[in-house]
């Protein structure tokens, strides 16, 4: 089953310059009731370059042809950062999903130094040294850093737009806007190869259900096959078909809880049973580590905000999570049957 009913949102006419106050509205209003309803949305006319967009998932899928020994190269011993293929941990040694990440360091926040260094040393505060996340990662190539990070600074400068939209429609103050603004991103390459129906009558997939941590995530995808899927509030899953040109942007549980709840942070999975393999490039849009994500003050009732309590910090709510994914995706492929939620 698919999905048809999820908003498509032209964002051009809030990046136009020639657009009236009320048309920037309707956008605003727009996004913020899919953010709310469902989650998640097609954003198209969103300014980033086609081109660059092709350029950054090409390089993706020239990555993962390369073989596994040099994939492997790229490893890290971290929670979220470098080289990983399911066959590490499959029983069956097939390869149904691999990916790479790059996540900036962390140890810049005191709360994402690693575990085990000295807070007054120096070099526990060096680009190349562990942090709260593992090891730092390595880039393939120069051109690979390069033209992911050009990719990732336009992701940014949309997400600006997009963040204000979102204040301008729940007419948040300043301060609770600057907020929101302040954001950090990190990528993630995805390469998944075609599951059997055989398997996925098993119960087999290629991605374990989860939400993600963030705010707001901005997947660009191969557009011939139909493999990401979210789940209704019933429990039902459906598969979201691509748009060409089109971003698929959903709210992460850090939004979620900013929000007070009002935004939802969408279960997803991936079932990839096209006759093609197939590449998407994730940037994920977070809070700071160190930043606070109890709910904005537009948010929170006279009697809540009575109530004494430890800020939730962002790299918390991170590490909870990737601890969690962690040992449900290890589950989910080393028994299948397991991850058929």
């Amino acid at each position: 089953m698919t999905v048809s009913s999820l908003p498509v949102i032209d964002f051009g006419a809030y990046l136009s310059s020639d657009s009236s106050a009320e048309e920037r509205k309707a956008v605003a209003y727009a996004i913020d009731k899919a953010c709310s309803q469902h989650g998640i949305f097609y954003l198209v006319n969103h300014g980033v370059p086609q081109e660059l967009c092709d350029k950054v998932r090409a390089l993706g899928r020239n990555f993962f042809q390369l073989s596994m020994e040099e994939k492997r190269k790229y490893g890290a011993d971290s929670l979220v950062r470098g080289y990983w293929s399911n066959s590490d941990t499959s029983q069956t040694n097939q390869t149904h999903v691999e990916t790479i990440v790059f996540h900036p360091p962390v140890h810049c926040y005191d709360n994402g130094l690693s575990p085990d260094a000295d807070p007054a040393s120096a070099s526990a505060r060096l680009p190349t040294a562990p942090d709260a996340l593992g090891e730092q990662g390595s880039w393939p190539s120069e051109e690979f850093r390069a033209l992911t990070e050009e990719y990732t600074n336009h992701i940014l400068q949309l997400n600006k737009h997009v963040v204000d939209s979102i204040a301008d429609s729940l007419e948040l103050a300043d301060a609770s806007r600057n907020r929101l603004q302040k954001a950090v991103s990190y990528v993630g390459f995805n390469g998944y190869n075609v599951l059997a129906q055989t398997g996925v009558g098993k119960g087999e997939i290629s991605l374990a259900a989860h939400a993600d941590t963030g705010c707001l995530t901005f997947l660009n995808q191969d557009s011939d096959s139909v493999s990401l899927q979210i789940q209704d509030r019933d429990g039902m899953w459906h598969g979201v078909p691509p748009i060409p040109g089109a971003f698929v942007v959903n709210v992460g549980s850090a939004f979620n809880r900013l929000t007070g709840g009002r935004y939802i942070d969408v279960q997803h999975r991936v079932v990839h049973c096209s006759e093609k393999s197939r590449v998407c490039v994730v940037v994920f849009v977070t809070p700071p580590f160190d930043g606070c994500i109890d709910p904005l003050p537009e948010f929170v009732t006279a009697s809540e905000d009575s109530i004494s309590h430890t800020p939730k910090l962002y790299g918390d709510l991170h590490l909870e999570h990737e601890d969690v994914y962690n040992e449900v995706e290890v589950v989910a492929l080393s028994n299948p049957a397991t991850s058929h939620v």
